[in-house]
């Protein structure tokens, strides 16, 4: 129908106009230009976005309509810079920085002999090595500090006062990231000490490191996540480890190769029961293999010891998964043998010499002029090799593809949860000119003499109601067809 009034009617076409615009309007796709597919759906995406932001939800922008508005941010920033992310989990002194290192080929996460990594680190390709730090604010501050102060372990409190970390807190909480790039290999892996030790002040306030490496031997968009530990005193920490598990695409799970019991197994129940039943995405890394007394025969014992356990319903759930997703790993003795190929022992007081030379006795060399012939079977025993084939060809092969699909799945949970959002709006609306026409019925009981005033009044509050009821109608149907164009594609 036509409207009467003719400024209603004018009010609703420009509205129509307006909405039509930032639903079809164009945006810039070259954020998303990495994959088609991802491309579409962002583009359509911040078509959306950009309508919720509008002036056209001003009187109706409330916790739903500005929780919606974040949550597109987020979905946009994961389709401009997706991650497939590897993590690797485990307990305190498990292993974890030193089975980076080895994958890297080079000495960057700090792997000393007290527990080291206290924040999330990232290592990922880039066109230059960088280092980019960010920090938690107050909010999530206080959140740790609840959490540190409230366990009766006491180590947390007493070395952030030993540190003085106290004087150190008012130049990192609430700060923007800082980003800093490195020509020099030393002085990037002393920055990185510096943001992430447990022995650096410094490093309670930081929330996640990201390094960034030209020479990273894997595809873009791939990254390796060193994780804090799952026993770390402070519950608000190993629950970001429990977090990365829930959403990391795989998971490689380091637990000490010389036992599995109790304290271990309840560790890697926590790690399958985050994964929701994606078994399949966990690898067990026995680290430090090296450190078993007799490695090779040691370790055919314990694999068996292991698999008992692990095939069960908590676990692996089968043989199968046990036998492709348990690896045993000796990084310690890859980064040795990979100094010693680059003949970077400092002589023989060097004391990763000295480690060295104790490692190879238990693999029954006794003198380092029979090192030459068994060389390439040492390097095999490790499994460092093997385990990055199997990341390559297995783990990440599809990686491209893994990405897509999640974007794609998050598209068709945003679609609906933006048509139920209109929906709600559309029916509060319809509600609300609703409980105005009761009003009126009021006024002309209360009030019958003024008949005719009162017809004008409802003839316009009809307008306005059509107006009202037509536009939510348009836009809702406008965004809804949005939405199904690529839905209905996939």
């Amino acid at each position: 129908m036509d409207f009467k009034n003719e400024n209603i009617e004018r009010q609703y076409r420009d509205r129509i106009r307006a909405i039509d615009l930032l639903v079809n309007g164009a945006v810039d796709p070259e954020r998303y230009a990495w994959d088609s597919t991802a491309r579409q759906c962002a583009v359509r995406v911040e078509q959306i976005k950009n309508l919720f932001d509008d002036d056209i939800f001003a009187e109706d922008r409330d916790k739903e309509i500005t929780d919606i508005s974040r949550d597109l941010t987020t979905f946009l920033s994961k389709c401009a810079s997706p991650e497939y992310q590897v993590a690797l989990v485990g307990t305190i002194k498990a292993g974890k920085s030193t089975l980076i290192n080895a994958l890297l080929n080079y000495e960057l996460a700090s792997t000393h002999i007290t527990p080291e990594t206290a924040a999330l680190t990232k290592f990922k390709h880039a066109d230059e090595d960088f280092v980019e730090v960010s920090f938690y604010t107050q909010k999530e501050w206080a959140e740790l500090w609840k959490s540190a102060t409230s366990t009766t372990n006491t180590v947390f409190v007493e070395e952030y006062e030993k540190l003085g970390a106290e004087n150190e807190k008012p130049k990192w909480i609430d700060q923007p990231p800082q980003k800093m790039s490195f020509n020099n290999r030393a002085e990037l892996r002393a920055e990185i000490e510096r943001r992430t030790s447990s022995k650096s002040p410094q490093h309670y306030f930081v929330k996640e490191v990201v390094v960034g490496l030209k020479d990273f031997d894997l595809p873009d968009r791939v990254v390796l996540i060193d994780t804090p530990g799952l026993n770390d005193v402070v519950k608000f920490r190993s629950n970001i480890t429990d977090q990365y598990i829930a959403r990391a695409n795989a998971v490689l799970m380091c637990v000490k190769s010389d036992k599995l019991e109790g304290g271990e197994l309840l560790t890697l129940g926590r790690v399958f029961k985050n994964t929701h039943g994606k078994v399949e995405k966990v690898f067990v890394i026995a680290t430090q293999t090296d450190t078993l007394p007799n490695p090779e025969d040691d370790w055919q014992a314990q694999q068996g010891e292991w698999t008992k356990y692990l095939k069960g319903a908590d676990y692996f759930n089968g043989v199968g998964l046990v036998q492709s997703n348990l690896i045993p790993v000796s990084a310690s003795l890859f980064s040795l043998l990979e100094k010693y190929r680059r003949g970077e022992f400092d002589g023989p007081r060097d004391k990763d010499y000295r480690a060295f030379r104790s490692i190879l006795m238990k693999y029954g060399i006794f003198d380092e002029s029979e090192l030459g012939d068994q060389f390439a079977r040492l390097e095999e025993t490790t499994n460092i090799r093997r385990l990055l084939h199997i990341l390559k060809t297995r783990i990440i092969a599809k990686y491209q593809e893994d990405l897509v699909d999640g974007i794609v799945r998050d598209y068709d949970h945003y679609a609906i949860q933006i048509k139920d959002v209109m929906e709600r709006k559309r029916t509060s609306q319809e509600k609300l000119i609703a409980d105005t026409q009761k009003d009126l019925e009021q006024i002309q009981a209360e009030r019958a003499q003024k008949l005719q005033e009162l017809n004008v009044i409802k003839e316009s509050q009809e307008e306005l109601s059509e107006f009202v009821k037509r536009l939510w109608s348009e836009m809702s149907e406008a965004v809804d067809t949005a939405m199904n164009e690529i839905r209905n594609a996939h």
